[in-house]
């Protein structure tokens, strides 16, 4: 038995498949499809979250205007020891400095009154509520006391330069 010497052939082997990458690409693919959809949810999201809370100060600057309307409305009816209004009417009219409290402020001492005729005058008044929120009020009275016009105007914060500051305003005429 003579056994002749085996032929070594070498095996044909790449390190790199020319059909491969296909896997790669296809990750890349869909990560980036998931990320883009996630990006637009979070906008959409945050979008929602400005809209709610612009929904939030704009209620709580309503409800501040509705607080310093009912005051000026209170007040401007007679009460118990008074026989007319305490605002000012006219040059005639001598309004009270104090005793006049509006959600634990006396806003008497404070108030400002303004274009003041024989039949007609203007008293402005502010106050700073509880939650932070403030309202102007201005009550104006014509006709010597007979007409009136009540305007409320609430800010949900009381700083002028707070970049989310809105105003609501209330009128009332009777």
């Amino acid at each position: 038995m003579n056994q002749s010497p085996k032929t070594l052939y070498p095996i044909p082997y790449t390190l790199y498949s020319k059909r491969g990458g296909y896997a790669l690409l296809l990750s890349v693919v869909v990560s980036g499809l998931i990320l883009a959809i996630g990006l637009g949810l979070l906008s959409i999201i945050e979008k929602a979250l400005t809209l709610s809370s612009a929904g939030r100060e704009s209620q709580i600057a309503f409800y501040a205007a509705d607080a310093g309307s009912e005051c000026a409305l209170f007040w401007d009816r007679k009460h118990e020891g008074r026989l007319s209004s305490v605002f000012a009417t006219s040059t005639s009219s001598v309004p009270p400095v104090s005793g006049i409290f509006c959600a634990g402020t006396d806003i008497a001492s404070t108030w400002t009154i303004l274009d003041v005729t024989a039949n007609s005058a203007n008293t402005s008044f502010d106050m700073t509520l509880e939650n932070g929120a403030c309202v102007t009020v201005v009550v104006q009275k014509t006709n010597s006391g007979r007409k009136t016009l009540v305007e409320s105007r609430g800010h949900n914060s009381c700083s002028p330069t707070f970049p989310r500051r809105i105003e609501r305003a209330i009128r009332a005429s009777y």
